[in-house]
Order: structure tokens, then C-alpha cells, then sequence
């Protein structure tokens, strides 16, 4: 059940750092990476499918606000859905959203590579890499060192990782708004023609590909408790980043496909800067704007990648102290004070992830991982909302229960698009969090969550009786 403030943090964040942290952390790599891959797959309906993306997240965001009001120092899906639904679906989530943010960061680093590779070509050529029978490309190995610097940062402190969020995120946005503002007066809409050249069935799997753009507007709630006027703020940081990030995306999939040829960006994965030297060379800069959507691109897969290297580990951190994992991983550093175990751990993980895998299904894993976990959390409010428990959120979503039975509904039924082997990722994640419940965490955790109550009040407040008399 939602607990009440356990301490009342000073609210020092307004309306403007809470958006900073929604945008900025969705404008990252899902710009700068994804561009090239979905014009391969759905031409320029892409630019649609980054706004059916947008609106699924959108449902989702209505949700996170009024939980984020309701549970202001929780913070964060998993600990929404752990409340809500109890400690199996908590371990649904927890093993989703942290494994969902170990594929994203893989992304985000392979994207980051790529950035490397058109950084130094042609003038230094990066090597290939052989690990037994694996040959990692160019962009796997700018990936692999970008993973264990920021594992090895965030392993030794992690006190000043934030403290350049504004000037980051104004910067990426002050770059893609020169590429849009330049190329608007360039666009051709004849390139946009036909607008579905693989058919109108391409939309749907590429909007699951591009989901894992809009990971990041949940970040905004595990700060609920320190901005202030949460009732008001709150909501409008997490609805209004992902509005604002559905706009740019959309907008600057049009104009690079309205200045380039579909066939010339098509998969590839740094697609925005070949599109800059086409605006920014229309009025004599081309090698300028190829340099700062460059610079651009390096800045926003290293910011990602680091902001989700911190996160996926506290995910793992936080699990292990809630007893749903071994208590191994809750542990932190004396010297450092970081959850070092749960650090190594992901990072280990993002590692074998940037060597198996491909930024296409990377994305999508990433993707379908967040799907599950949105899914969730919507129903976990609905359950909030039915049960008889302490529950006094400062802001309520609109037309309930229709948006968050909506979000849940479309979150769950995007997965259905993706690849089979995302698909059985899934079914997997799922499979495997049960048997994980059923063999180690139903035995150590009583299931006090609004769920329980809403299914047996009685057994759950005898519950809750007893540990109070076994403390």
C-alpha cells in the first residue's frame, strides 16, 4: 500500500528543472540514432510512428504523474507497480525496468560509437575487434568503452553526474532547432512521396522500434518530492516533456527526409548528420552543421547511456533491498558510498548486450521491456484507485479509467509488433520473474499491496499485525 512521506525533502525544483529532466532525457539517442534505421522501415511514415510512440507514452505519463503525487519520495515504475499489484508483479517490473534500461544503455552506447566512428573517419580508422567467434564492428567498440568508463564513474561517486543536465539539454535542443529552422525552408515535400513506401503494416513495427525514445519522462517522479507545487508542476513536467519531445521528433523526421533522399539515410545509424550537411552546406556551413549535429550526437548517446547506467543500477539496488533479489546486491560501498554490487552487475550485462547485440534490436528490447512495465503501472493505478487503501495523489488523470485502461491496453498490444525475438524476450522476462517469485521472494516478503487488499483486507491486515508483533 502507498505509504505517506517518510521525510519531507526541501522543494527546490520548479517547473523548468523538471522539464529539463523529462527532455532530457528523451532527447538522446532516439534522435540521433534511430532516424536512419526507421526511414529504412516505414519511409517517411516514420515521422507518424514517432507520434503513435509519443501517444502511448503519453497515456503513460498521465498515470506516473498522479502515482508520482501519490507516492512523492518512492520514485520510479517499480516501486509504482510493487505497491500497487504486490511483490510478483513487483518482480515483473523490477527485472523489466532494469533489464528494459541494460538494453537501452547497450543502445545508447552502440549509437555512441557510431557517433566515434564519423567523428574520426576518415583520418583514424577504428579496429575490429575479435572475441573468439565474434567480430565486434567500429561502433560495438566505441560502445564498449563508453560502457566502462561511465560503469567505472558511477562505481566511484555519482555525486556530480546531474550537475550539467541544463546546459546538455540546451544545447542538444539549440542544435536540432538550427537543423530544423534551416532545413524547414529547404524541405521538398516531393521526397516525402510516397509517404509509405513499404505499406501502411511497416507503421506499427516501427513505432515499437521507436518506443525507446520516450524512456525518460518517468525519471521526472523519483524527484516528486523536492519540486515544488507537485500537483501542478508535476504533471505538466511529465505530460509536457513527452508533448514537446513528440513534436521535435516528428518535426525533424520531416525535414530530414524532406532534404535527403529516403534511400541515401536509410539505416543509417548517424542518418541526422548526413541530413545537417545538406541544411547547414544550402547556406555555406555544411562542414559546421555536420560538426555540431556530430558533437550533438555525442553528447546525447553519452548523456543517455550514463543517466541509465545510475538508474538500471539503483533499480537493482532498490530490489535487493525490498527483498525481491538477494540482499548481495543492496549493499553499498563503504568508501564510495554507491551500490557498487548492483553497478558491476548491469554493467556486466550492458557489455554482453553491446557485444550480441544490433542497435535495431537493441532498441526494440529495450522497448518491449518498458512496454511491459507501462502496461503495469497503468493497471497498478486502476487497483490504486478501486481498492480501500490510503491513496491521496494531488493531481488525478483526466477521463479515468479510460486513459490509464487505454495506456495499458496499447502498451501491452505494441508488443505484439515487435520481432519474435523480442516477443519471446517477453514472454521470458514474464515466465521467468514467476518462477523467480514462486521460488525465492515468496517466502521472505509479505504481499501487502493495494491489490492484496482489494482481493482480502482481512488477510492482509492480519498480516501486517503480525510483523508488527515479530518487530
Amino acid at each position: 500500500m502507498p505509504e505517506t512521506t517518510e521525510s519531507e525533502l526541501e522543494r527546490t525544483l520548479g517547473l523548468k528543472e523538471a522539464l529539463m529532466i523529462g527532455v532530457g532525457t528523451m532527447v538522446g539517442a532516439g534522435i540521433f540514432v534511430l532516424p536512419g534505421p526507421a526511414a529504412e522501415a516505414a519511409g517517411p511514415a516514420a515521422a507518424l510512428a514517432f507520434v503513435l510512440a509519443g501517444a502511448v507514452a503519453l497515456l503513460t505519463a498521465f498515470s506516473t504523474s498522479e502515482l508520482a503525487t501519490a507516492m512523492p519520495q518512492a520514485g520510479g515504475p517499480y516501486h509504482f507497480i510493487n505497491s500497487g499489484l504486490g511483490p510478483l508483479f513487483g518482480s515483473i517490473a523490477g527485472l523489466g525496468n532494469w533489464l528494459g534500461l541494460a538494453f537501452a544503455t547497450a543502445f545508447y552506447a552502440v549509437g555512441f560509437g557510431s557517433y566515434v566512428v564519423l567523428l574520426l573517419e576518415p583520418a583514424v580508422s577504428v579496429p575490429s575487434v575479435a572475441l573468439g567467434p565474434l567480430v565486434l564492428d567500429d561502433s560495438q567498440v566505441g560502445g564498449l568503452a563508453v560502457v566502462v568508463a561511465f560503469v567505472g564513474i558511477n562505481y566511484l561517486s555519482t555525486s556530480s553526474t546531474g550537475s550539467l543536465q541544463n546546459v546538455i539539454v540546451l544545447t542538444l535542443l539549440g542544435i536540432l532547432a538550427a537543423f530544423v529552422a534551416f532545413g524547414a525552408f529547404q524541405t521538398d515535400i516531393s521526397t516525402l512521396r510516397p509517404f509509405a513506401p513499404e505499406g501502411v503494416e511497416t507503421i506499427l513495427p516501427t513505432t515499437a522500434l521507436v518506443f525507446v525514445s520516450y524512456l525518460g519522462f518517468a525519471q521526472i517522479s523519483t524527484v516528486a518530492g523536492e519540486i515544488k507545487k507537485p500537483s501542478r508542476n508535476l504533471p505538466i513536467a511529465i505530460v509536457g516533456s513527452v508533448l514537446l519531445v513528440t513534436v521535435i521528433y516528428a518535426v525533424a523526421m520531416v525535414v530530414l527526409l524532406g532534404v535527403v533522399e529516403r534511400d541515401v539515410v536509410a539505416g543509417d545509424e548517424t542518418a541526422i548528420a548526413e541530413g545537417a550537411a545538406v541544411v547547414f552546406g544550402a547556406v555555406g556551413a555544411g562542414v559546421v552543421g555536420v560538426g555540431l549535429m556530430t558533437f550533438g550526437g555525442l553528447l546525447a548517446t553519452a548523456s543517455s547511456a550514463n543517466a541509465s547506467v545510475l538508474s538500471a543500477s539503483r533499480i537493482s539496488y532498490a530490489m535487493g533491498r525490498d527483498g525481491l533479489v538477494v540482499e548481495w546486491l543492496g549493499a553499498v560501498h563503504r568508501r564510495f558510498k554507491t551500490p557498487h554490487r548492483s553497478i558491476v552487475l548491469t554493467g556486466t550485462l550492458i557489455v554482453v548486450f553491446v557485444v550480441l547485440g544490433t542497435v535495431e534490436n537493441l532498441a526494440r528490447a529495450g522497448s518491449v521491456m518498458h512496454l511491459v512495465v507501462y502496461g503495469l503501472l497503468n493497471v497498478a493505478l486502476i487497483v490504486f484507485r478501486e481498492a480501500d487503501v490510503v491513496y491521496n495523489p494531488d493531481y488525478r488523470v483526466p477521463l479515468y479509467p479510460y486513459v490509464p485502461a487505454a495506456g495499458a491496453v496499447l502498451s501491452f498490444a505494441l508488443i505484439a509488433y515487435m520481432e519474435r525475438i523480442e516477443i519471446l524476450l517477453a514472454v521470458g522476462l514474464v515466465v521467468g520473474s514467476v518462477a523467480w517469485y514462486l521460488v525465492y521472494v515468496r517466502s521472505r516478503v509479505h504481499d501487502t499491496s493495494a491489490l492484496a487488499v482489494l482481493r482480502n483486507p482481512q488477510a492482509v491486515e492480519s498480516e501486517v499485525e503480525l510483523d508488527d508483533d515479530e518487530k
